[in-house]
């Protein structure tokens, strides 16, 4: 029995990955196809390269380039981060490439600024939505996920970094007008990358000063889903013992919880500080 639902959590785990990594693959060539390239717009990391060769030297399709700068990055993903997101992250580059390919339209957008912003926050998206499953949109993605599990090097930091880094090179062959519009939708790619990324695991962390910390430990197991722990302290001025609760929930229980504590200890000390990323315990983790 337990093998039975051990394999079908796995295959509903690839079907779901696959599903958005489709997902966002499909954005990332809408921004391509449909904003970047018609714009004259870099797209940044190793498909912004492969834009800038395509421009310099009129050769090949900056899709055919893009795979074949893509494989040294692989080569490093398969010995640094693991193979099974390397086998994910190969579908999202496969799939984007595919979807490139029938996209032949281009959104009406004639004002630069504005293509800048829808541009910046597909891109976004796109690669966000797909670093949120066990791959990625491949190219300096991989680089990204090694060092945010090496050094925590925030990712959308690293990719407009990398990017800027890019557009100073390229500005010495392209109009500064187009640098500085690429470089404007990369940083608003970059924000919203990091939206998508913490925007499933912001929570609230609550800590819970009470005389009656055990009754309201017990009524909050009682009635909400999310556990608390319980720890003992003291009053720095009384000297008297405190109970701490301390737990995580989220926006919509936050005013419910609240209204509990309250209801056993009106003299209770509520705090409530914004998490940007929880895993464990009853909270999804994610592995690689």
């Amino acid at each position: 029995m337990k093998l039975q639902s051990y394999n079908k959590a796995l295959a509903e785990s690839v079907v779901w990955n696959l599903l958005w990594l489709t997902l966002g693959s499909l954005l990332m060539a809408v921004c391509i196809q449909s904003v970047a390239a018609p714009h004259g717009f870099l797209s940044g990391g190793v498909m912004g390269v492969s834009l800038l060769v395509n421009y310099w030297t009129g050769t090949l399709t900056p899709l055919i380039w893009y795979s074949l700068l893509c494989v040294p990055v692989y080569a490093m993903g398969w010995f640094c981060v693991g193979k099974r997101f390397l086998f994910y992250t190969a579908y999202g580059t496969l799939c984007t490439t595919v979807c490139s390919l029938f996209i032949s339209f281009t959104i009406p957008i004639s004002n630069e600024v504005y293509a800048t912003v829808v541009g910046g926050v597909l891109h976004g998206a796109a690669c966000g939505i797909m670093l949120r499953t066990l791959g990625s949109s491949g190219g300096t993605d991989v680089v990204a996920v090694l060092l945010k599990e090496r050094w925590n090097v925030p990712i959308g930091q690293f990719n407009f970094l990398f990017n800027c880094l890019l557009f100073l090179t390229a500005a010495s062959r392209l109009p500064l007008d187009g640098i500085v519009a690429s470089m404007l939708m990369m940083f608003i790619s970059a924000s919203t990358l990091e939206y998508v990324l913490g925007l499933f695991n912001r929570r609230k962390l609550v800590m819970i000063i009470s005389d009656h910390g055990e009754e309201i430990s017990e009524a909050i197991l009682v009635t909400e889903r999310f556990g608390a722990t319980l720890m003992r302290g003291k009053g720095a001025y009384s000297g008297s013992d405190r109970e701490i609760l301390l737990t995580v929930t989220n926006n919509v229980a936050l005013k419910r919880l609240e209204n509990l504590v309250f209801s056993i200890d009106q003299r209770a000390l509520f705090i409530v500080e914004n998490t940007f990323y929880v895993s464990g315990g009853q909270f999804a983790r994610r592995s690689r």
